[in-house]
């Protein structure tokens, strides 16, 4: 199989079959953002998927489901994306589902009619970092759109049958920002209504911009409660039906998972209970700066 360097996907894709059908990612310039930073970006060649379709063929002839590497798939034209669908089809026949990270902007690049038959094709369940509902902070966070953008992408998606999950990054705002970020997230998810949401807390990775806005006094990271409270406020205001509320990383300081509306209250209890686990001390740490086991990352 033809992997380029480190390769990520979700925790929920563990069983998924990985098939690397771009290097890098094509935006590449998140503030926040470490995985793919010394990795060219580069498309893909058809032979070379082709072989590792039938190298997997050969290994995992039941694969079901298969997540596209690397860092946004969806950057793909739909013509070529529908051309990758049907080499996987001829040579895993069971395959149902193809998934893999998409951007809001990926999306904006497709017409209707194309989103549509991506569809069809059975590509599904795209993961997009959406990370906040806030103008401001997507901007500092680098992510190349705004709310509006991100709000008529994602319905567009919905309207031509292809689910999506979210990623939410808990304290992009800020601790003084916390309730308005965590109101303006919810927002934006219970318009858009993912099948997924994945919240994470922001974690500042060494070599990023981010870390230079930090030592820089540019930006205020939050502390481990700070990230509870957050999740808390967020998790509160969230009006959905259906969905999964995945947080369950090892980057969360408390590891909640369940499903909307019914597994509401009961999240919102674990996280209560969870924070009332640690030590005023861990509370107040910062993920870098914290006591021995705190300090988190991907």
């Amino acid at each position: 199989m033809h992997y380029s360097g480190m390769t990520f996907r979700p925790p929920y894709e563990a069983n998924s079959l990985l098939l690397q059908v771009t290097k890098g990612c094509s935006h590449n310039k998140c503030a926040f953002c470490s995985m793919y930073r010394n990795v060219h970006f580069e498309v893909s060649p058809l032979h070379e998927i082709e072989a590792d379709v039938a190298e997997a063929a050969s290994v995992r002839p039941g694969a079901t489901r298969v997540f596209l590497e690397n860092g946004d798939a969806f950057c793909l034209p739909a013509e070529r994306l529908l051309e990758i669908a049907r080499i996987i089809r001829t040579g895993l026949p069971r395959v149902r589902e193809i998934t893999g990270y998409a951007r809001v902007q990926n999306v904006a690049t497709k017409t209707d009619e194309e989103l549509r038959a991506l569809a069809q094709a059975g590509f599904t369940e795209w993961n997009i970092g959406l990370e906040s509902g806030l103008d401001d902070v997507l901007s500092f966070m680098n992510k190349g759109y705004d709310a509006v953008t991100a709000r008529t992408q994602l319905l567009r998606l919905r309207e031509a049958g292809l689910r999506f999950s979210v990623n939410i990054i808990n304290a992009a705002a800020g601790p003084a920002r916390m309730e308005e970020h965590a109101a303006a997230n919810a927002r934006i998810v219970n318009e858009v209504k993912p099948y997924l949401i994945f919240v994470s807390p922001l974690h500042v990775d060494p070599g990023t911009p981010l870390e230079g806005m930090l030592e820089r006094g540019e930006f205020v990271e939050s502390t481990m409660g700070q990230y509870i409270e957050e999740e808390i406020a967020f998790l509160e205001v969230l009006d959905l039906d259906d969905c999964v509320f995945y947080g369950a990383h090892i980057s969360n300081p408390v590891s909640v998972l369940g499903r909307l509306p019914q597994d509401k209250q009961a999240l919102l209890d674990e996280l209560v209970e969870g924070k009332a686990e640690y030590t005023q001390e861990m509370l107040d740490a910062h993920p870098r700066k914290g006591a021995e086991g705190m300090i988190i990352g991907w």
